[in-house]
């Protein structure tokens, strides 16, 4: 019998699993899929999530893979506003990264196991067992054949669409609706200048640097184009490039690119009941946003450090100590995460164009405030915070 099994080993589960094993605690770690493998993803974290990294010895083997540091960010909307300036730090860090999934996710998939996590890949989850109303197991199938376990604990770490969640019910809390589509693709050759984004015209299209020496050149349109755009995806994509960042698009040629443009427009921003007897989600299983403030990885950190600091003590005390504590973990994130996910409403319906432009021309020689600014992206600050500060 393990204390907990996680289901999904991404950056929500392969963390939580990580913090967890290295404090003792018995984990399973399952996936459906195997590692290294890619996943739909913009792959921005903040400098907010990288001082995770750091705090748990894995920057340093992260960069070592060759993901370049991003120190500068330059916005642009509008005809003429320009604005340049650092992420802004957290924890005496002050670079975003941009890692591709098919490395990060193995980074920490290796070190959950390192750390003592039993990890099974191609398990694909099937049910959660119950015995009196309580989950205390969970039942796989696939290609590494069907098994069941048993646990104190089910995680669920299996994203938007999680199977644990509709196997325990999980209500959902709050649909706030689907504002936004994203694809994106990677190419060669582009000058490395840190993170660009560029606003105006109904789309936003961003470019960074990632391995390979490659950047992800990016694409975001309102949802209601979703339709239109997926019917000639390639042709939507270069002429948005071409409209709003024309010395980007000159650089996008069939020779430089990598892989196909790929995307969503399954963007949906929602809460769930995240916890109860026996079980708790976490990651976008839990909650999700629309990508557009990138704060998708470092929430999965923050919500796995947030478990770590309250399972191990709790599974030595008991089913009661382990849901009261999976039940403070989630109200403690809906009370800290609700400025963010109010935040994020905002720019994916278009907050973060017209009426934000005059706030933005007044920082545009004030270096302190435009990275206050790109702190609201990452979480840091709520917009009510940088228009006191802006006065």
């Amino acid at each position: 019998m393990y204390d907990v099994i996680v289901v999904g080993a991404r950056c929500a589960g392969a963390a939580t699993a990580l913090l967890l094993a290295r404090q003792g605690v018995r984990v399973l770690l399952t996936d459906r899929a195997a590692f290294p493998s890619d996943t739909i993803s913009t792959h921005l974290l903040h400098p907010t999530g990288v001082a995770r990294l750091r705090a748990w010895g894995l920057l340093d083997p992260l960069l070592a893979t060759g993901c370049p540091p991003i120190d500068t960010i330059s916005f642009r909307a509008g005809d003429d506003l320009v604005l340049r300036g650092a992420p802004y730090p957290c924890d005496g860090v002050a670079v975003s990264l941009a890692p591709r999934r098919t490395v990060l996710d193995a980074l920490l998939v290796e070190a959950a196991v390192a750390a003592g996590a039993e990890l099974r890949e191609g398990a694909s989850f099937q049910q959660v067992v119950w015995e009196d109303g309580r989950a205390v197991g969970a039942s796989f199938g696939g290609r590494s054949g069907a098994f069941t376990e048993r646990a104190a604990l089910i995680i669920g770490a299996d994203g938007r669409h999680s199977a644990v969640a509709r196997q325990v019910g999980a209500k959902p809390i709050r649909d706030a609706g689907t504002f936004g589509c994203q694809f994106y693709g990677y190419w060669h050759g582009l000058p490395n200048v840190g993170t660009e984004i560029f606003i105006g015209g109904g789309q936003a299209v961003l470019a960074y640097p990632t391995h390979d020496e490659q950047h992800l050149v990016l694409v975001g349109w309102p949802h209601a184009r979703f339709a239109e755009v997926k019917q000639d995806l390639d042709r939507h994509f270069l002429a948005a490039v071409a409209v709003s960042a024309p010395a980007i698009a000159a650089r996008l040629t069939d020779a430089a690119h990598s892989g196909s443009i790929t995307g969503s427009g399954d963007l949906g921003n929602y809460v769930r009941e995240s916890s109860g007897p026996g079980w708790v989600l976490v990651g976008d299983a839990a909650t999700a946003k629309d990508p557009v403030t990138a704060q998708g990885i470092g929430d999965a950190f923050a919500q796995a450090q947030s478990l770590a600091d309250r399972l191990p003590t709790a599974l030595g005390a008991g089913p009661r100590a382990v849901d009261a504590a999976t039940a403070a973990h989630a109200a403690d994130r809906e009370r800290s995460s609700g400025a963010a996910f109010e935040t994020t409403l905002a720019f994916a319906m278009g907050g973060n164009s017209g009426a934000l432009l005059p706030l933005l021309r007044a920082i545009e020689h004030r270096p302190e405030l435009i990275s206050m600014f790109y702190g609201i992206y990452a979480g840091q600050f709520t917009m009510g915070e940088f228009v006191a500060a802006v006065g």
